[in-house]
């Protein structure tokens, strides 16, 4: 299954697709309450198209959690190739945390401005994609190392979160030029969804993959015990 096989990693991925459901659903209904009563602060707390609120604290703690998992199973893995696949994982999981936090790719846009390069999307999608396409390359790679039973779920998770963070974005960036509207909050909603379900699926896969060494260290220790 792909957000969880073993009953604990599942309940976690359904405790966080919960609470992302309900970041989603308070952008809409502030947004749409916004039309009958000014709600300007309210707005900005909860717009997924913004920084420095909910919604990017939410997305920046799932990337943490998806690093801190993968750094777990890293220092549990065994040294070699294992290790260091998880290793790089945890690495762009990081990264791409701190950078929800901090809006690094955004600064990705002053050599394209300085240049005078026009774009019919962000700026800064320009660098950030073939920086994004060189990470996927890498973790690409290091996934061959990882266990056969969790590598196509990160996989997945993978695809989701570049779908999201470039394919998407392109096309919101196109989208702005007409203002906010229903696409554009349609598109914003599509693309931190595939984000924030990416980090479900990888700390799902991660989960099972975790309880799995427990129980197998378990019954090791139960068969050396007798």
């Amino acid at each position: 299954m792909i957000l969880g096989r073993r009953p604990a990693a599942r309940l976690v991925a359904r405790f966080l697709l919960a609470v992302t459901a309900a970041v989603m659903t308070a952008f809409v209904a502030v947004f749409a309450l916004h039309y009958a009563v000014p709600l300007e602060e309210a707005k900005a707390f909860v717009d997924i198209g913004a920084e420095s609120n909910l919604p990017t604290w939410w997305n920046a703690s799932l990337l943490f959690l998806t690093a801190v998992l993968a750094a777990a199973a890293a220092v549990a893995a065994d040294p070699g190739r294992p290790r260091l696949a998880f290793g790089v994982v945890a690495a762009a999981a990081a990264y791409l945390s701190v950078d929800e936090t901090a809006g690094l790719h955004e600064r990705l846009a002053r050599p394209m401005l300085a240049a005078g390069v026009e774009t019919p999307t962000y700026p800064w999608l320009i660098l950030g994609t073939a920086m994004g396409l060189l990470g996927a390359a890498v973790l690409c790679l290091a996934g061959r190392a990882l266990p056969r039973e969790i590598a196509p779920r990160l996989a997945l998770a993978l695809a989701c979160y570049a779908g999201g963070a470039l394919g998407v974005e392109a096309i919101n960036g196109s989208l702005r030029e007409g203002g906010p509207g229903i696409l554009f909050s349609a598109g914003l909603m599509l693309e931190e969804g595939l984000e924030m379900t990416a980090c479900i699926i990888a700390v799902a896969a991660m989960g099972d993959h975790l309880s799995g060494m427990d129980t197998r260290r378990s019954l090791v220790e139960q068969v050396a015990g007798h």
